[in-house]
This record gives structure tokens, C-alpha cells and sequence, in this order.
């Protein structure tokens, strides 16, 4: 059974988020300029960058949408975005926000999912999402955790995985480990595999990724 796809949302201006943007801009300007007048270039240089960063906050960082799996409301949709409710994955794409295809492979290692305390791998590789056939070992030391962690690969893709860390919201800079994978079928059988509650919101099955990823190679 091919799961349907999810209707993308569309995405709204935030006018309050591009005032805040704004007026960030001009003080970060309005300091670069103070310190030009000083001589210190350096600090006029930093602040003039991040009166630019600003610039594209007011372009990108100021709109809303509501997540296509679980309806929670997104912002800040720069590039990749991730639910922090549901944990699913989309990106803004002519003019509307989309949870990304079963199928979707980043060339580097971004997906992230944190690793709670249950750390079950699926047997799909990480890097493409076809059926794996061995696994590679990582490893991760933290002041917080140390752990290793085998991540099945295919036969024919290395490195498809990484680990790292990120900070838990709300509590302060304290660090959760994080399995960053390219394949986004293998992200999905992960969350499934170690979140059950959020397994009814992700209702790709794993013979609906296979017919895609088989329809993706033929193409």
C-alpha cells in the first residue's frame, strides 16, 4: 500500500516577527556604524554581518505555517525544518511548506533525530534507505554521555550516518545526543522504532518506501 502524500500548507507573513527582524537590523547597523566612527573595524565588521543575517531573518525567519503531519505551528522555516512535536522533516518549495518525500537523501548527513533512551536502528540503510546489509559503529563522548551506536548501511553507501549533539530546549545548555542519517525513509522507520507514540502520524510503511525508492532508481 503506496501511503498518500500530505497536503503541503501554506505560509504566512509574520508581521510581528519581521518587526522584530527589522528593528534588530537597525540597531546592529546603527552599532557597526558607532564603532566605524571609533576605529574598530573589526567589531564594525561583525556587527554589519549581523545586521545582514537580520536582513535575510526579515526575508525567511518571519513567516509561519503549520506543520502537514501533526498541525503544530512552524517558524524560522530556513532550509530544512524540523516538527519539535512530531519530528518530521519539510522545507518551504514554491510558495508552500512541504513534509519532505519518503525517498528525500541529503548528501551530507542532516537528518537529526534525538536519541532517547531507546535506540532501536531499522534495517534500512541510513545513507539511501534501501535494505541494509552491515552496520558501522559510532561513537560519542560528551561530558553529559558516551556511547556507541551501530547504524546499518547497504552494500554500497558508507557514512551515512553521524552523531552529535544538540541543546535541549528550556534546559539552559544542557546536551541530548542526536543520530544525524541522509535518508529520509530511514529517519521515518527510526521514529517509528523509537517513539511509538508518534508512529500513527508517520503512516509511511516501509513497502511504501520501497516502491518509491525503486520508482526513484528507474528514473
Amino acid at each position: 500500500m503506496i501511503a498518500l502524500p500530505r497536503q503541503p500548507m501554506p505560509i504566512q507573513r509574520s508581521w510581528f516577527r519581521t518587526a522584530g527582524w527589522a528593528l534588530t537590523g537597525i540597531i546592529l547597523l546603527g552599532l557597526a556604524a558607532f564603532m566605524g566612527q571609533l576605529g574598530n573595524y573589526l567589531m564594525a565588521g561583525v556587527f554589519g554581518l549581523f545586521a545582514l543575517l537580520s536582513s535575510i531573518g526579515i526575508g525567511f525567519g518571519s513567516y509561519v505555517t503549520a506543520c502537514p503531519v501533526c498541525g503544530k505551528q512552524l517558524r524560522g522555516l530556513f532550509g530544512l525544518k524540523r516538527c519539535s512535536q512530531c519530528l518530521s522533516y519539510g522545507k518551504v518549495s514554491e510558495g508552500q511548506y512541504h513534509e519532505l518525500a519518503p525517498d528525500f537523501l541529503t548528501k551530507v548527513p542532516l537528518l537529526a533525530l534525538p536519541l532517547g533512551d531507546r535506540r532501536e536502528m531499522p534495517p534500512l540503510c541510513c545513507a539511501c534507505g534501501a535494505a541494509a546489509a552491515r552496520t558501522e559503529r559510532l561513537r560519542i563522548i560528551r561530558l553529559e554521555f558516551a556511547f556507541d551506536l551501530d547504524v546499518p548501511h547497504c552494500a554500497f553507501h558508507t557514512g551515512g550516518a553521524d552523531l552529535a549533539s544538540e541543546t535541549i530546549a528550556g534546559k539552559g545548555k544542557a546536551q541530548a545526543p542526536v543520530l544525524q542519517v541522509k535518508s529520509y525513509a530511514f529517519y521515518l522507520a527510526c521514529v517509528k522504532a523509537n517513539y511509538p507514540s508518534l508512529a500513527i502520524l508517520h503512516h509511511f510503511s516501509n513497502d511504501s518506501i520501497a516502491q518509491s525508492l525503486l520508482a526513484r532508481h528507474k528514473s
